[in-house]
């Protein structure tokens, strides 16, 4: 069996790593477009304050391990350029050798990720310029943070790349200026964890325009319908694409967003062919159907499961989706969700109802924080519909708890029930989503 696999990143390292596990005789060939193995690429933002710790301290695994670990044939700067689904042949440009040829496939994994939205305006071909997606944005951005030693920096978007950036570049005396066309930052939040994150941008001094259009770059010069802004630096993070245009060239369908339509096992309309990761569908299960969240966790959790069912072709598992659950730091704060959101809920017209609890994240201990805990839930049953949280201290790990009460579909009145742990140094006595949970059940 000889399974081609067209990106080298997390979901295509991981299915590939499957297959080898299941059948260490297996033939596995990935192919990887970049100079890089697999890597995180969440690391990116931080690895930017530390100049002597390599960018290649993100990869997941070394070259060797992969390849003689693993027994993967990973060959990098190999770019797939066609796929011919009736021949089963991948056409393989191998720019090392500057030669094309055909790799013949029983099977195929699409894992080609996804790629930043452009910005198609003059000036931004700049090489200040950055869209910070992947390892080489990161040596550049490094090399120009240190070499050049820029006083400013443009942000244009405000989502979770360019808040974590903010932060980074706050920290290493960068002064950021955020620009976002948007009327709000993090529509998928509520506005009360909303709310919080603008008094931590103001509280730090950062310059955030919302409801703006970039038009263009001359020179140092950023134009803005808010103004003219100069910065050695420019960072474009406003949102991603599913990389998709090898699969459709094929004839390959696509679904939700544009990503690769799949089913519950991961497969694609084309024979032999499955897709995972960033350049796929995720199926939400509170939704019931297929979406797009692009997020580590699920690249890695279906590129397993595109490899076990290549290697267990009569037994196949089915992907059981996602909760929509994230979570980003912004300076002290965690912001975290999980479930669904009020956007989300309205559109489905959802008879919902919300709270929101403020409480402190210790005991009488030193060092703690405080919390915002929002909670949505159906009205009448009290059924969890999402939830989310921003504070300081422990609060990511508190929203897997609500994660964990999403999936097994608790109601509030079920929340407020759980046997949580209590240790001044850890948690009050009243757990903060205790607190919230037994506010929300008088307003169910």
């Amino acid at each position: 069996m000889k399974t081609v696999i067209i990106g080298g990143v997390a979901g295509g390292l991981s299915a590939a790593s499957q297959i080898k596990r299941a059948d260490r005789d297996a033939e596995v060939i990935v192919l990887e477009k970049s100079g890089d193995p697999s890597y995180a690429a969440c690391g990116m933002p931080y690895n930017l304050f530390f100049k002597d710790t390599p960018v290649e301290a993100l990869y997941a695994l070394s070259l060797d391990t992969i390849r003689n670990g693993r027994g993967i044939d990973y060959r990098l700067r190999h770019e797939a350029v066609a796929i011919d689904p009736r021949r089963q042949e991948v056409t393989v440009v191998d720019h090392e050798q500057n030669r094309e040829y055909r790799e013949r496939y029983d099977f195929l994994v699409y894992a080609t990720g996804n790629r930043p939205a452009p910005l198609p305006l003059p000036g931004f071909d700049d090489p200040a310029v950055c869209y910070f997606k992947t390892l080489d944005d990161t040596r550049r951005v490094k090399r120009l943070i240190h070499d050049q030693a820029p006083a400013c920096a443009i942000l244009v978007g405000a989502g979770y790349t360019n808040l974590e950036v903010a932060d980074v570049l706050y920290n290493m005396k960068i002064r950021p200026v955020i620009v976002e066309k948007a009327p709000a930052i993090l529509p998928a939040f509520a506005a009360e964890i909303r709310d919080k994150v603008m008094e931590k941008i103001a509280e730090k001094g950062i310059e955030f325009h919302a409801g703006v259009d970039v038009q263009g770059k001359e020179g140092a010069t950023v134009r803005t319908t808010a103004g003219d802004f100069d910065a050695g630096l420019v960072v474009v993070a406003i949102g991603v694409k599913p990389n998709t245009g090898l699969f459709a060239a094929a004839g390959g369908e696509l679904g939700a967003a544009g990503a690769v339509k799949v089913d519950q096992f991961l497969q694609t309309n084309l024979p032999g062919v499955f897709a995972a990761g960033d350049c796929a569908e995720h199926y939400v299960r509170q939704l019931g159907r297929n979406s797009y969240m692009p997020l580590g966790p699920v690249a890695n959790k279906q590129g397993r499961l595109a490899g076990n069912n290549i290697a267990h072709r009569d037994a196949m598992t089915m992907f059981h989706g996602i909760d929509q659950t994230a979570a980003f730091k912004f300076f002290d704060l965690t912001i975290a969700t999980t479930g669904l959101n009020e956007r989300q809920l309205r559109e489905m017209g959802t008879d919902f109802g919300k709270i929101h609890v403020d409480t402190p994240t210790r005991g009488s201990f030193p060092g703690g924080g405080t919390m915002r805990t929002v909670l949505l839930f159906e009205k009448g049953t009290g059924l969890l519909l999402g939830g989310q949280m921003v504070g300081q201290d422990v609060v990511a790990k508190r929203l897997d708890v609500l994660a964990v009460a999403v999936y097994k579909q608790m109601t509030v009145f079920e929340l407020a029930e759980l046997d949580l742990s209590y240790a001044p140094p850890y948690a009050p006595v009243w757990d903060p989503l205790l607190i919230a949970a037994n506010q929300a059940v008088k307003a169910v």
